[in-house]
């Protein structure tokens, strides 16, 4: 957890990498962001979370990508095979 918010922020980009035209091109439009942040080349998420199995670390990827336009809503998640054992039935909407 950062102590400010652009601690925070620079703590996720350390983890995803700095916004840049490949990773979150309409990021660079933003009011707030600007070119000088560190530009931090981000790490495999398995590096991050090494004790993750492959499919939590997909899963766990598709939750967090730096680009909202590639990050995957709640029901994407639902379809995950990560979720494949859970009783769908159970839940309080139609899947």
């Amino acid at each position: 957890m950062g102590d400010s918010e652009i601690d925070q922020i620079f703590k996720i980009f350390k983890v995803l990498g700095t916004p840049n035209e490949h990773n979150w091109p309409d990021a660079l439009k933003l009011n707030d962001f600007k070119a000088t942040f560190p530009k931090f080349r981000g790490m495999q998420m398995s590096e991050y979370t090494p004790t993750l199995t492959e499919l939590e670390v997909d899963l766990l990827s598709g939750l967090v990508a730096l680009d909202p336009n590639k990050r995957i809503s709640a029901l994407q998640a639902l379809h995950h095979p990560y979720f494949d054992s859970l009783d769908k039935s159970k839940l309080p909407f139609r899947y």
